[in-house]
């Protein structure tokens, strides 16, 4: 692996791309509801904006992670010694700062107003990103909750960073995204359980066992689906903003759909107790199938900005 590889691969493009996504999703479908046009230089702040924050988390993420990699993925950037753990650190460090001040910035150019919501948003996801990767990841499901919270906040952030006063356009959408990270995040951590257990970290799967936590990150994963209809059918008469439409209730059922089965599946690995089978399950359905299908979920809402 050579440098610039290593630094395409410690940033996690599938990430940032998500993130990227997610964040322009919040902001069109925001603007189609209010019958605003963003402009090109929103655009741009809001994609940067968004790349440096996940960036520089995924930095630090490495830099946390990287007594329990050297265990189950030795060939990563940091473990192999690729990229200097200093350099990470602080470049993550550097990329956050950047994404602070463009969070404040994003409508300087249009208002000439600072945007504070949007740079107090971003201020708190580095907090709770840098909680999550220093600290509570090891400590139980209150990391998987910190690090929800950042999935969940993306298309709220792109939303409130062009139109900061409108914070409940994305909420419902935000809150439902985060319900379902949590038992994603479960779910990853109880794919590392055995690296992690002889790292010494206390994730929720070490502290309650792999198929106890499964359970729970079952539950997470069934809350998803009476939450997701509700920004595009509000059947509980809650005042819900009504955003989106049936592309984004076929893409939320399908997401739904692919997050039991992927379940499913992984813990019927788990019930054959091999060690080297239950890894590539949970590295195949839980960290691929599932972020494949939350894309997919967002490429139908991007979708569905055009009808």
């Amino acid at each position: 692996m050579n440098i610039f590889e290593a630094w395409f691969r410690i940033i996690r493009p599938p990430i940032v791309f998500i993130s990227c996504l997610g964040a322009l999703i919040g902001l069109f479908n925001s603007a189609i509801f209010l019958e605003i046009q963003p402009s090109y230089f929103q655009m741009l702040m809001i994609i940067l904006g968004a790349f440096f924050l996940a960036a520089g988390l995924m930095l630090h993420n490495d830099v946390t992670d990287l007594e329990s990699d050297k265990i189950n993925r030795p060939y990563k950037p940091l473990p192999s010694g690729v990229i200097g753990e200093k350099t990470a650190f602080y470049s993550g460090i550097f990329f956050m700062i950047i994404s602070i001040i463009i969070g404040l910035m994003i409508n300087i150019k249009d208002t000439g107003i600072i945007n504070w919501k949007c740079g107090l948003l971003t201020l708190i996801l580095v907090v709770v990103g840098l909680y999550y990767n220093h600290y509570g990841k090891y400590h139980g499901i209150v990391g998987n909750i910190a690090v929800a919270f950042g999935v969940g906040a993306i298309p709220f952030w792109g939303s409130i960073a062009a139109f900061p006063w409108r914070l409940d356009l994305m909420l419902t959408l935000a809150v439902a995204l985060a319900i379902q990270e949590v038992g994603r995040e479960i779910m990853v951590c109880a794919g590392d359980y055995k690296g992690d257990l002889e790292a010494g970290f206390k994730t929720f799967p070490v502290q309650m066992g792999r198929k106890k936590s499964m359970y729970v990150a079952l539950i997470f994963y069934l809350g998803f689906i009476p939450l997701f209809p509700l920004p595009a059918y509000d059947y509980l008469n809650l005042g819900v903003p009504q955003v989106f439409g049936n592309l984004y209730l076929l893409g939320g059922t399908l997401l739904a759909f692919s997050l039991i089965i992927t379940w499913f599946l992984t813990y019927l690995a788990v019930l054959k107790g091999d060690e080297k089978k239950i890894w590539k399950a949970f590295e195949r359905y839980e960290r691929v199938g599932t972020r494949t299908m939350i894309i997919v979920f967002q490429i139908f809402i991007l979708i569905e900005i055009f009808y």
